[in-house]
């Protein structure tokens, strides 16, 4: 693919992703399948996509402070169960094989497409307020997700948010946009150090998601548009397909059958003497 197509196919991916990671979340389900097929392994991909991410969040969360929609001080204790959970992920993201890697991220991708179709339901207050030790605990175990692979993360925080704390949407909102900024700035570092970030995709990304998640503050509650729904579920579609080695089973197909045809022509030809 020519590189000036590819950088800009690259570049709006991330405004979109920066609007639906700061409205909601799976942003990354857009992006990360993007740079898989233009060739970045998903271990690199997964990495590179948290420049964007932190660059992203960093805006959101400017943005959303600007507003007075950012509460943190209520919630520090579990944004420091986020970040510790994140550092533990990405170390753990760092040190896995690629082929592990690949069919656990496939799998989640595939989670994310089901989720986008189901029907959301209102908000139930089933229970009161939990002890903050049980809260530290479940941030931590979101954290951990969220350094581990990042896609759907936005989700798993709202929904988290919405069981454990008294929130609307837009104050939710602004608090997962602080605790993913929180943690990315560790990320990032881990795995810089660890070498794993294709850095011309991630600055590229980055400028692409700061555009999209500007625009997302803006638009707040707004709903995501079909037509990025539908251009999401068939890159993640094509991800998966690759992620789980159907092209590469194609790929081995077609010299078998050449071999194939070219033995019975060899076996004719014997005969014919």
């Amino acid at each position: 693919m020519n590189s000036i197509i590819s950088y800009s196919i690259l570049f709006f991916a991330g405004i979109a992703a920066g609007f639906i990671n700061t409205l909601a979340g799976g942003g990354s389900a857009l992006v990360l399948p993007i740079l898989i097929l233009m060739g970045v392994p998903s271990m690199q991909a997964n990495a590179t996509n948290r420049v964007a991410i932190l660059f992203q969040n960093i805006t959101g969360a400017s943005q959303f402070s600007k507003h007075n929609k950012l509460q943190v001080k209520p919630f520090i204790h579990i944004v420091f169960a986020v970040i510790i959970g994140a550092i533990i992920g990405s170390f753990f993201a760092v040190k896995m094989r690629s082929a592990i890697f690949d069919k656990i991220l496939g799998v989640v991708l595939i989670g994310i497409v089901l989720m986008m179709f189901k029907p959301h339901k209102t908000k139930n207050r089933f229970t009161k307020r939990i002890p903050k030790f049980l809260e530290f605990i479940i941030f931590l175990i979101v954290g951990f997700y969220g350094g581990f692979i990042q896609v759907g993360i936005g989700f798993i925080f709202l929904l988290t948010l919405s069981l454990v704390e008294e929130l609307d949407l837009v104050r939710a909102n602004a608090l997962k946009v602080f605790m993913v900024m929180s943690y990315t700035f560790v990320a990032v570092a881990i795995f810089a150090f660890s070498k794993m970030i294709v850095w011309k995709y991630g600055i590229i990304l980055a400028f692409g998601n700061t555009i999209g998640a500007y625009i997302g503050v803006k638009a707040a509650i707004q709903k995501g548009d079909k037509f990025i729904r539908i251009v999401m579920v068939i890159a993640v579609t094509l991800a998966c397909l690759k992620l789980f080695g159907v092209f590469e089973l194609f790929k081995n197909m077609k010299p078998q059958i050449n071999t194939n045809l070219y033995e019975k022509r060899e076996k004719i030809l014997l005969q014919s003497y």
